[in-house]
């Protein structure tokens, strides 16, 4: 997988996005030409199976740096995880590690397979990130729109985890970017719930919403959007935010001013912009992760 390859994909379900996922692949292309960096590492056999791994400029010798694993967005049928790699140079200057995470889209899959991706790639990354000069003790994971939304899932269900063999709590904070977290299709737009249709294939919404998988497990969350979000991000994210505090937790909420579904995530190169300075304090410290 490689900029000239990228496969075409259908248009997005929203006008904006494409003009976002333009500037998203520019921006990343000149990172990498620019920044350290370890692309199309494969974590399963699969085309779409391949994460990214950026660099800081110098790793010191023997180095536990935190990591960042991040699932891009695109209403689970388009995206890259070339989009997201543009976010890397105000966290890896940190220092810290980015990766930037692909997995299977609908309609050629459904869920819960694109969720078996994500475990899959923190699996890898907790086996070979140290090799990078990464922490397997100090991952965290996150995504922006469906990619938080697989971020959040895997977080909350800790099983998937067990089963390949890695700790339960290996993800050490979650960083829900403009997130839905309640899949009912219904009330929504009819392309929004064709998506999510395709996506959920014979599931369940709840099964696969993690409003509904919240639990006294979870680990601390950070969940940000846009004050001119989309309709169901706006009425979703409190509500998670109500779940994970009835559940004993203490989650930090941030409404990111002015920014629409797609400024939310196209800000996040702005080493200044609210939900990276965020992130860079939680990277160094996830117990910073909690609302004061």
């Amino acid at each position: 997988m490689s900029f000239p390859d990228l496969p075409p994909q259908p248009p997005p379900i929203h006008a904006a996005a494409r003009l976002y996922g333009e500037r998203a692949l520019a921006d990343t292309l000149e990172v990498q030409r620019t920044h350290p960096c370890v692309l199309d590492q494969a974590y399963g056999a699969d085309y779409w199976q391949k994460l990214d791994i950026y660099l800081p400029r110098e790793v010191r010798e023997a180095a536990r740096l935190p990591v960042l694993c991040f699932l891009h967005g695109g209403a689970w049928r388009i995206g890259y995880k070339e989009w997201m790699g543009f976010m890397a140079p105000p966290l890896t200057s940190l220092p810290a590690i980015f990766v930037s995470i692909s997995y299977r889209l609908a309609p050629a899959v459904q869920f819960p397979l694109p969720l078996h991706d994500t475990y899959e790639a923190i699996a890898w990354v907790y086996r070979n990130i140290a090799r990078y000069g990464g922490d397997p003790d100090r991952i965290q994971i996150g995504g922006h729109s469906a990619g938080g939304h697989l971020a959040a899932l895997a977080a909350l269900d800790r099983q998937g985890f067990i089963s390949r063999g890695i700790p339960a709590d290996v993800v050490k904070a979650c960083h829900a970017l403009s997130t839905p977290v309640d899949l009912d299709p219904e009330g929504r737009p009819e392309a929004e719930a064709q998506a999510l249709r395709a996506f959920l294939g014979g599931t369940s919404p709840a099964k696969a919403s993690p409003l509904h998988c919240v639990g006294p497990e979870a680990p601390p969350f950070f969940v940000a959007y846009g004050s001119r979000d989309l309709p169901h991000i706006l009425a979703q994210s409190p509500a998670m935010i109500d779940a994970l505090r009835a559940a004993g937790g203490n989650p930090l909420l941030r409404v990111l001013d002015g920014c629409d579904h797609f400024d939310a995530n196209a800000r996040c190169a702005d080493p200044q912009f609210e939900w990276v300075r965020v992130v860079r304090r939680c990277l160094a410290d996830a117990s910073a992760l909690s609302e004061t």
